[in-house]
């Protein structure tokens, strides 16, 4: 073998070894989202940027109350779960964006990077990079300045295809009807979360939203105050508009297209709660659901099975379910699917209430009576303060303390419930993990086999004409809002890290251990004398190279090998990227040896 092929069989086990992650390379979910590389780039372009900078201060400020707050991990450093916590409120909160893979009830841990979503895959980025010590405040909000970033660039991808589809060339210069035309277009797009349309399609789709879409006169009206704010005002006398213009506009729509959301949401709300069941606060009884949605322009209308998945479905008394108010108004089936990244979503008005009681708290827990003193004085849109809180409130808030020993943890399933009886029509009823999933209509479909998520005016009709309850006798009484003693810590409550830091540093597992052995064995099997003593695989792979010539390379290859299995053993290299790359390598160095012997026999059998 010469030189130059043995060069490139190392190249490529080196090349192997430094590229490999175990998650399929390109796109992380499909077509229009940022590659691996983007990712990547926007991780390590967010941890170097200036935390003095105008953003990155204001990011870290909006974090730093609840970061306080939050049980912390090997001194002032959070774990993995606490920092999924803390990304889905604040993404939610700050843009009214649901971050798909930072799902509420999503506790599966860690293997890091195997995660199919863009936040799994950044968060399990950072946190490999770090050892598994944990995250600071600096590091937390570069990780959420990243989230931002991806977006940011889904968001230009999406722009450069508007352009095309209106056949512009992204160097163009725009006069401003022409700017106009891509805004609006590229504003239907959004709110059809569906970039992957033909030019042909668009006047079709400019009709529906001009003709049929009922909210189209305001939502234009909103994305044209936009190009106002961004475009026109921001650029003076300019009468042309490049790409990088008109990119401004459409990024400030995604930040901020939550706050006009949150004007359908109050309406979703005012609405929901003109049904309320005065029997239990926050409710509606289904049979009311149904009547809303068969006689009015309200789509009230999921079937009582994907309500129940949602975990909007309240069936404490058989005899009468009831959707539950917040629970229902934040599920994804109220959301705009508009980015493969994210969904547009209610905003949590509990989570105000929290941000309040976290900042003046700044502990991880509190002692009941100052959590009761601290909500008795805290308004909410439908509850007025100060306020005397009910005795069976304060026994709830008691039994809390009596299971932590005296104090209450400020991020539990117990004290979210409480919040819910505080605050019943802001803060949802936490089920316990695994038994809802916020899965989008067309998810909940496929999985269930179902063909549609709503239900049939018959399955209404049925529902309605059961509520055999006329607002008078037994069914008339008041009733309790469920309550489950099973406690749930969305956040651990400090569990040390740096034990398994140190394991990994300090600790010798098998690996370790084998793979030094290994590096020693090939390092001496590179230095042997005499080809008859070879290591029998080594023998083995020879045989199959046909000669004994071929020492040698092999000799050259067991150095090379044995390297690498030093550096995997000491840690310094990825185990799956070991094992990948010497399979590649044994592949790279045998395949062509054992198909020129197949064409010497076949030369041979035919001769």
């Amino acid at each position: 073998m010469g030189k130059s092929k043995i060069i490139c069989i190392v190249m490529s086990i080196l090349l192997a070894m430094c590229q490999l992650t175990p998650v399929r390379a390109g796109s992380l979910r499909g077509p229009g989202q940022p590659s691996i590389q983007d990712v990547q780039k926007s991780l390590a372009s967010q941890l170097a940027a200036n935390v003095s900078s105008k953003r990155m201060a204001e990011l870290e400020n909006s974090l730093r109350v609840t970061f306080a707050a939050l049980p912390k991990q090997n001194g002032e450093l959070l774990g993995h779960q606490a920092v999924r916590y803390m990304l889905h409120r604040q993404m939610l909160q700050r843009h009214g964006w649901f971050l798909v893979g930072l799902e509420p009830n999503d506790v599966a841990p860690p293997p890091y990077l195997n995660g199919e979503w863009v936040t799994s895959f950044l968060q399990g980025l950072l946190e490999q990079r770090l050892g598994g010590r944990g995250i600071d405040l600096h590091e937390l909000t570069a990780l959420a300045a990243a989230l931002e970033d991806i977006v940011h660039k889904e968001t230009a991808q999406r722009l450069e295809t508007t352009y095309q589809l209106l056949q512009f060339p992204i160097t163009a210069e725009l006069d401003a009807a022409e700017a106009d035309q891509v805004i609006m277009t590229f504003a239907m797009l959004y709110l059809e979360g569906n970039f992957s349309h033909n030019a042909m399609d668009l006047p079709v789709l400019q009709t529906y939203y001009s003709q049929d879409y009922a909210d189209w006169r305001e939502v234009g009206n909103w994305f044209r105050e936009m190009e106002m704010r961004y475009l026109k005002s921001s650029s003076g006398s300019v009468t042309k508009y490049r790409m990088p213009a008109l990119l401004k506009v459409v990024d400030e729509i995604g930040k901020h297209f939550g706050e006009f959301n949150d004007r359908e949401c109050k309406n979703l709300k005012d609405m929901f709660y003109q049904m309320e069941d005065k029997r239990m606060v926050g409710r509606v009884s289904l049979s009311e659901f149904y009547k809303k949605g068969l006689h009015s322009h309200w789509n009230f209308n999921e079937k009582a099975d994907y309500l129940r998945q949602l975990g909007a479905l309240d069936e404490s008394d058989p005899t009468m379910p009831r959707v539950i108010g917040p629970n229902y108004l934040g599920a994804r089936t109220n959301c705009l699917e508009s980015s493969s990244l994210y969904a547009v979503c209610c905003r949590n008005e509990c989570e105000d209430l929290m941000l309040h009681l976290e900042g003046v708290i700044a502990a991880p827990k509190a002692e009941p009576e100052r959590i009761a003193q601290l909500v008795a004085a805290l308004p909410s849109d439908s509850v007025a303060a100060p306020r005397k809180l009910p005795t069976a409130l304060l026994g709830r808030l008691q039994d809390v303390a009596v299971q932590h020993g005296g104090m209450v943890p400020l991020h539990g399933r117990l004290f979210a419930q409480w919040m819910h009886h505080a605050y019943p029509r802001e803060c949802p009823f936490p089920h316990q993990t695994g038994t809802v999933s916020p899965l989008t209509p067309n998810e909940w479909m496929r999985e269930a086999g179902q063909e549609n998520a709503k239900a049939s005016a018959e399955e209404m009709q049925t529902q309605v004409a059961s509520d055999t309850c006329s607002g008078t006798g037994p069914c008339s009484e008041a009733r309790d809002l469920p309550w489950s003693s099973t406690e749930e810590l969305f956040v651990s409550q400090g569990t040390p890290v740096h034990d398994h830091k140190e394991e990994q540093e300090g600790g010798w597992t098998a690996f370790n251990v084998a793979m030094l052995l290994l590096a020693a064995a090939l390092f001496v099997t590179g230095q042997w004398p005499h080809a008859r003593e070879l290591p029998a695989a080594l023998a083995l792979l020879e045989e199959a190279a046909g000669a004994s010539k071929r020492r040698a390379d092999l000799q050259k290859c067991a150095t090379v090998a044995g390297l690498a299995a030093a550096a995997a053993g000491f840690g310094i290299l990825d185990p799956s990227a070991f094992g990948l790359a010497a399979c590649l390598g044994i592949v790279a160095f045998t395949a062509p040896r054992l198909l020129a012997q197949v064409k010497t026999k076949n030369d041979k059998s035919w001769a």
